[in-house]
């Protein structure tokens, strides 16, 4: 039976099957959505439960969006709520009656409720403007007797297939073809053929899709376990050349020995092996070690090498893990950041191949001209500028390690100027240069080469974490007025100079106290 309010004639189509809400729960009482819910429904007015909430509680996922429609009223339901919840309100498109109330569960947990006014007069009809079956299927708050589900949208959940609504889904909102692959992604599901079909007819559409929305779909679908799978999949849909079309230019790069695919595949490879990387640090999930895939012929890194990389780790996990949940300045962690890294790693390959007389490609200064590549790209799609130095700088520096770990082991000296190059993101380098080398080397047998690499990522955490004021950032012992006055000096260029020339002698090991650094100081200014 439904509420006291006129019964909707969608009522009398849905199934008979049970609300997980009880009804006679009042707000105060339970979880946080329970409450929301019990207070919609207090209202005594038609509403529906709607996309990804009512998705994701068929899948017993969790969620921290609640999406609401009423026939009227969508932002007064929206400020209504937000005042019974005390949280925040606002309006997200007034012209189509969309609000939000920003709500925070028990446990600090945002809670977001979107309430829309439907956009056509019938329930019916509004479903048939969603994107896929899965996120068309409503739940009335007052009617108890189950879901009005007329897409057949929980056949597919229990198919996990993603199917578009109708022809024209990606036409109406080209982002949804983005979308699509992270949900997709997210739930580990498959894109129905005749839906990937439209999203190849659709895909130019997504250069008129505004650079913040396509940004934050990358975002998630980077995130995802499988960020590897994905990124074949966006290419196999159309869609990478409108994306990320430097990743596209990688497509048929060959390379040299040792390594076995071209430069996309070796990507692809990279970005898997750093994945199993980020399952070592946080073994209790949401990532996984990669496995191989039947139709990918990717070579992944052995049990034995997982099993000494993560002994590598293991003394610098817990400090790892601090450092990659740091903050950038739009609210994305490191951790979220550096698989872009991964991706544009090797950017500046295809401009930068050559072949010499021997028949050996090379890749002069890739590094370089894909930091380039890396900084216009994230600025294009509105990352923010300490996002997008992220992105550049780990990306221009992605070899360093490896030129470590040829000169092993190395010298007080290269792993200042390792740092001092790097900066904040050195720990970020030395993961990405492992997932690199195991992605280069993963069909070779771990030898000498595995080894050195695995010493030299040792080495260079330790001084990051734990010797950080020998080797990192020794603390001054020289202000430059003191060393202007003392050696006669003008303000310039010089000062610098030989402060930073010292900062290194002091990280070689060759200067200690403030008569050493005095002595190094005059040294300097007589040979000068």
């Amino acid at each position: 039976m439904c509420g006291a309010h006129p019964p909707h004639p969608i009522c009398e189509r849905m199934t008979d099957i049970t609300h997980p809400t009880n009804s006679s729960t009042p707000p105060g009482r339970g979880p946080l959505v329970d409450q929301v819910i019990a207070f919609i429904r207090s209202l005594d007015q038609p509403a529906w439960l709607v996309g990804g909430y009512v998705r994701d509680l068929l899948l017993g996922r969790p969620n921290h969006d609640l999406d609401v429609i009423v026939p009227d009223g969508g932002v007064r339901l929206a400020r209504a709520i937000a005042a019974a919840f005390d949280g925040a309100s606002f309006v997200l498109d007034g012209p189509r009656d969309v609000g939000r109330a920003i709500l925070q569960e028990a446990d600090g947990e945002a809670l977001d409720v979107d309430v829309a006014r439907l956009r056509v007069p019938e329930l019916l009809d509004d479903l048939a403007l969603r994107d896929f079956t899965i996120n068309a299927i409503a739940l009335d708050v007052a009617c108890a007797s189950g879901y009005f589900d007329p897409f057949d949208g929980r056949a597919d959940l229990a198919r996990n297939l993603l199917r578009a609504v109708t022809e024209g889904t990606f036409r109406d909102d080209p982002l949804r073809m983005l979308r699509g692959v992270r949900i997709a992604a997210e739930l580990g599901f498959r894109i129905e053929s005749a839906t990937a079909g439209l999203i190849r007819r659709d895909a130019p559409l997504l250069l008129t899709v505004a650079p913040e929305r396509v940004r934050d779909e990358l975002l998630r679908i980077l995130a995802a376990p499988g960020a590897w799978q994905h990124l074949r999949l966006l290419n196999g849909l159309g869609l990478l050349p409108y994306v990320w079309p430097e990743s596209a230019a990688q497509i048929g790069v060959t390379q040299s020995p040792p390594h076995y695919q071209d430069v996309f595949d070796h990507t692809r490879s990279v970005l898997a092996h750093l994945e199993g990387l980020y399952a070592l640090l946080w073994p209790q999930g949401p990532y996984r070690l990669p496995q191989p895939i039947p139709e990918d012929p990717t070579v992944l890194a052995t049990s034995a090498q997982w099993a000494s990389a993560d002994a590598m780790l293991a003394s610098y996990s817990a400090d790892l893990r601090r450092h990659l949940q740091l903050r950038l300045a739009a609210g994305h962690t490191r951790r979220d950041l550096l698989p872009w890294a991964a991706l544009a790693h090797d950017w500046g390959k295809p401009a930068k191949r050559t072949v010499d007389t021997a028949g050996q490609i090379r890749f002069f200064d890739h590094d370089h001209w894909g930091a380039l590549l890396a900084e216009t790209r994230t600025q294009s799609l509105k990352l923010s500028s300490e996002e997008v130095a992220y992105v550049a700088r780990l990306t221009d520096q992605h070899m360093r390690p490896g030129f470590l770990a040829h000169d092993f082991p190395p010298s007080r000296r290269a792993i200042y100027r390792f740092f001092r190059e790097a900066e904040t993101t050195g720990p970020d380098c030395v993961l990405l240069s492992l997932a690199d080398h195991m992605a280069t080397r993963a069909a070779e047998q771990a030898g000498a080469h595995w080894e050195r690499r695995l010493a030299t990522s040792r080495i260079l955490l330790d001084a990051y974490f734990c010797q950080r004021v020998d080797l990192v950032a020794p603390p001054p012992l020289v202000n430059g007025h003191e060393l202007m006055a003392r050696l006669g000096l003008a303000p310039g260029p010089r000062v610098g100079e030989l402060l930073e020339g010292l900062r290194e002698a002091q990280a070689a090991g060759e200067v200690f106290t403030v008569d050493d650094a005095w002595t190094w100081l005059d040294a300097q200014a007589y040979s000068s």
